[in-house]
């Protein structure tokens, strides 16, 4: 059975379990894991799991924005540098998130969401172009990135980033994805949708599975029939 049939259980487990989490992170913060965190980065009621996975919340919030992308360069899974900007011209559809491979709470789900919906995302329209970007870039190397790629069986429309701390925390500011804290255990369950280069950003915020992100999909690529 897919991981997706499990998400409103896993939804719940993470509610229930938050205050472990933030236990968890309180102790790594205090033997300190070697990463940086950006010093203006901190964590309210609005950005927590508990806010964002609270009782009434399961189902996810959707908005249109915009979005520029930054001028920045990074780094795929290859190794390969990546302009991010000239990354985003992409003119098909585009869905982005951010992860980090260490994470153990809502990453493991957005991934495993992403790695199952790619024949979905196929069977509608194949032409897309799929962005996971590491928010631990001092931890997360192009190598663990490929690892990683590999335990979600990421096709070749599946790119990876990782770069420079500064570089990556510039596209996080970007698309508004900001977590407060100093823990990077609470960054929010977002996903990104883009049908074309020249539209807007959908945006999602909560935990999707794999059926209701290829509706996501759908709506969005052909809205004329959805």
């Amino acid at each position: 059975m897919v991981l997706s049939h499990f998400i409103p259980a896993i939804r719940a487990a993470l509610l229930s379990a938050g205050v472990l989490v933030f236990a968890a992170g309180s102790v790594a913060l205090a033997h300190g894991d070697g990463h940086r965190m950006p010093d203006h980065l901190g964590m309210d009621m609005e950005n927590s799991d508990e806010a964002a996975m609270r009782p009434d919340g399961f189902q996810f919030k959707r908005s249109l924005q915009d979005y520029p992308a930054p001028d920045v360069n990074l780094r795929n899974q290859t190794g390969r540098k990546v302009n991010f900007a000239e990354l985003m011209d992409f003119d098909g559809p585009v869905l982005l998130n951010f992860i980090f491979t260490s994470c153990a709470t809502i990453c493991p789900v957005q991934s495993a969401t992403f790695g199952q919906v790619q024949p979905d995302l196929a069977a509608i329209e194949p032409g897309y172009l799929m962005v996971s970007i590491s928010i631990d870039p001092e931890y997360d190397t192009p190598r663990r990135l490929r690892d990683y790629a590999d335990l979600h069986e990421a096709g070749e429309n599946w790119v990876l980033l990782t770069g420079q701390f500064d570089d990556i925390f510039t596209v996080v500011r970007a698309f508004d994805a900001v977590y407060k804290g100093e823990n990077k255990m609470y960054h929010r369950p977002l996903t990104f949708l883009r049908a074309n280069a020249e539209a807007p950003w959908l945006r999602l915020e909560g935990l999707l599975g794999a059926e209701e992100l290829a509706q996501e999909y759908a709506r969005l690529i052909h809205p004329e029939v959805n």
